[in-house]
């Protein structure tokens, strides 16, 4: 029998690798290889962050860890803003990935920079929070952990504690994405108190032979509300 293909998880915004702690563990037990880089400038990387550092700056790194490594026939998985960072990732290093996984996550065109995708609305928000929190170049956390976890009181307080500040410039880089996609690509889609973001997404996934699609009937942040279902979905990709 074949191995099992290598993974390689990357987080959504205002979180680091400790976000896939569960599914990670859950995939390691059934002997995948598994890599949860955090990107440069978040969590325990915090002290990377300048005002340069951006989307490009993420694909980068991912790109870097998946060469240095020589990991190959890969499962490539983003969540929420992780999807954007794959999707530069696949563009740079598409002959080493299998599997595009979008885990209710973004996928920009050529072109486009999530300020595009989220709207002149967000931007001015982002910037305020930033400039209130005294840190021009980093947007603290602006969503409600009850509103993509479901979870409320100690539980969704100690999530909330966990969060970091984004660099603001991963809105504004633009994504470099020219040319086709070889590897298959797949859209998981949660369901329950959909956030809207991704609604374009979804439509295309479901409508193309081109893609496979899977809904959890959960929360933007499935990592952590489902997280024996995710990584139920990605073992399977994970085996050839």
């Amino acid at each position: 029998m074949a191995s099992k293909r290598p993974c390689v998880l990357v987080h959504g915004g205002w979180c680091g690798g400790w976000h896939w702690e569960d599914v990670a563990g859950r995939l390691r037990a059934q002997g995948l290889r598994v890599e949860v880089p955090t990107l440069p400038g978040m969590a325990e990387r915090a002290h990377e962050a300048t005002p340069e550092t951006g989307l490009h700056a993420h694909i980068d790194d991912v790109a870097a860890l998946i060469e240095r490594e020589n990991l190959r026939d890969v499962v490539l998985v983003g969540h929420s803003y992780g999807g954007a960072v794959v999707t530069g990732v696949v563009h740079r290093c598409g002959e080493r990935i299998a599997e595009l996984v979008y885990l209710d996550g973004f996928v920009p065109r050529h072109g486009e920079s999530l300020a595009d995708i989220l709207g002149a609305d967000f931007v001015e928000a982002s910037r305020a929070a930033a400039r209130e929190a005294g840190t021009p170049h980093l947007i603290p956390p602006m969503f409600s952990v009850e509103a993509s976890v479901g979870w409320t009181g100690q539980r969704a307080a100690d999530h909330a504690a966990r969060m970091c500040s984004q660099p603001i410039a991963t809105a504004f880089d633009r994504m470099h994405a020219p040319g086709a996609v070889t590897a298959r690509r797949s859209f998981i889609a949660c369901t329950a108190q959909p956030l809207g973001l991704f609604d374009r997404y979804i439509a295309d996934a479901r409508a193309s032979t081109d893609w496979l699609y899977f809904e959890l009937p959960c929360p933007h942040d499935a990592v952590h509300t489902m997280p024996a279902a995710v990584a139920g979905i990605i073992e399977t990709l994970a085996t050839p």
